[in-house]
């Protein structure tokens, strides 16, 4: 029996090594997003000086950071995208699939979809309740919003309340003035029919004042003609 060549043995090593690698399942790699850091507000500046003929002026860039807001770049994007190396798939005869392409068991496949299933609840789950904390947010900015709203109507009305105290108050001086007022014209009433009714008594001592010197007058002519008549009667008997 002939012995085999060392190019059959050779051809014979190398299938039952892709035979292996066939059955031979490959670990995928995991890869841990690049960490961000949130740190609190900071400003941090840069100065670069731009030089003209005789002058140099200092060039100031800020950048800021939000407190609690994580910092993406588009530098930061390739270190957080999973690892991935499209030449691995390269296929150059679709009817015979190189045996060293990347190959994972069902059970492994299973184990991994249900982390990923787990992962995309867990991150639904997530963005969910930040959709509850943004209308939260949102519901306390129209809370804010009203409650302003009633402060300038509390306002509105103290201010209505101010006013309508200031002409009560007006009313109560005005009634006050009116009543003096009122107190003043029966003085004065007082004072001009008193005024009438003494002008009318004077005029009426006037009258009686008159009435006795014109009887006295009448008196005296009396007297006089009986006095003139008695004389005479004295002076025919002489």
């Amino acid at each position: 029996m002939p012995r085999p060549s060392l190019k059959s043995q050779a051809a014979k090593r190398k299938a039952v090594a892709e035979a292996k690698k066939a059955t031979k399942t490959t670990k995928t790699t995991k890869t841990s997003p690049a960490k961000s850091k949130t740190t609190a507000t900071k400003t941090s500046s840069t100065v670069s000086k731009t030089s003209s003929p005789g002058l140099t002026t200092p060039k100031v860039s800020t950048s800021t950071l939000v407190p609690g807001l994580t910092t993406i770049t588009p530098n930061d994007v390739a270190g957080m995208m999973p690892q991935f190396d499209a030449s691995n798939y390269d296929i150059g005869d679709p009817l015979k699939p190189p045996s060293n392409i990347p190959q994972i068991s069902e059970g492994e496949f299973d184990a991994g979809m249900s982390i990923y299933e787990g992962a995309v609840r867990a991150l639904k789950l997530t963005g969910t309740a930040f959709d509850v904390t943004r209308e939260r947010f949102t519901t306390e900015g129209k809370k804010a919003k009203a409650f302003g709203a009633g402060v300038k109507a509390a306002t509105e009305f103290e201010r209505v309340k101010g006013d309508y105290i200031d002409y009560l108050t007006q009313l109560e001086t005005t009634t006050q003035k009116e009543s003096g007022l009122s107190l003043a014209q029966k003085r004065t009433q007082f004072v001009l029919d008193s005024a009438v009714e003494s002008a009318a008594e004077m005029d009426e001592k006037f009258e009686i004042a008159r009435l006795g010197a014109e009887l006295a007058r009448l008196q005296r002519q009396d007297k006089q003609t009986k006095l003139d008549e008695f004389r005479k009667q004295l002076t025919g008997g002489n």
